[in-house]
């Protein structure tokens, strides 16, 4: 699960961090918005969290966000959330918002409703063929015999899933992966390995799914 974080100061700068350790979410960090809309830009997100300990112009922030991150889900982090606030954060299109304090495992349950959700369109398992994926456990089976996979793998197979009804770019794939790490050289041959990998043990299990590689593109998962 790849998140983008924008905190405003030190003390979120610490709850982001402390949120990627204890989900094993990639959580990409940036201060200000420019930073912010320059990533969404360049990368692709499952969600995007917005810490705010101010009373200033979150509210444009997130309009903003939204019109250049569409794909993505959008959550509001501030202190004492009034009632009128949360109002405000949904009509301005946020996906969901929390005060802060907050526990984690609530944090965490609500990314994973959202991009269930926004990616998914569906409230709970994903199904895909015969394959099944507990986006809360990271579980994924085919029928009720679970696969072990990696977690490069997983989030492999959750990608190409996202996108099922297109061809991933093999940068695209990369950059969700590693984020700005993808420009390295090796990358390249990471991918590969982790895909010759998750398409052995898709085989194994006798999923229903296979991994296609698109002439000058990069790949796509189908049904069979």
């Amino acid at each position: 699960m790849k998140i983008l974080a924008i905190a405003d100061g030190s003390t979120y700068t610490l709850h982001a961090k402390s949120l990627a350790k204890e989900t094993g979410f990639t959580i990409e960090l940036v201060s200000s918005f420019a930073e912010a809309s320059e990533k969404v830009h360049l990368y692709e997100y499952d969600c995007i969290l917005l810490f705010s300990a101010t009373k200033g112009n979150w509210q444009q922030i997130l309009t903003e966000l939204i019109l250049q991150s569409q794909n993505s889900g959008l959550i509001l982090l501030k202190p004492e959330l009034a009632v009128d606030e949360k109002v405000n954060a949904f009509q301005a299109g946020a996906d969901d918002c929390l005060s802060i304090p907050y526990h984690t495992e609530e944090l965490k349950a609500r990314i994973l409703a959202i991009v269930r959700r926004k990616k998914f369109n569906t409230r709970h398992l994903i199904h895909f063929a015969n394959t099944v994926i507990d986006l809360g456990s990271k579980n994924v089976c085919v029928w009720d015999n679970p696969i072990t996979l990696t977690p490069k793998e997983y989030d492999i197979l959750l990608y190409l899933i996202m996108n099922r009804h297109k061809a991933v770019q093999t940068i695209s794939l990369a950059e969700y992966l590693w984020g700005e790490e993808s420009e390295n050289k090796e990358s390249n041959n990471l991918l590969i390995t982790h895909i010759r990998n998750l398409r052995k043990k898709l085989v194994q299990a006798k999923a229903e799914v296979e991994i296609k590689n698109i002439y000058a593109v990069g790949y796509q998962i189908i049904e069979l």
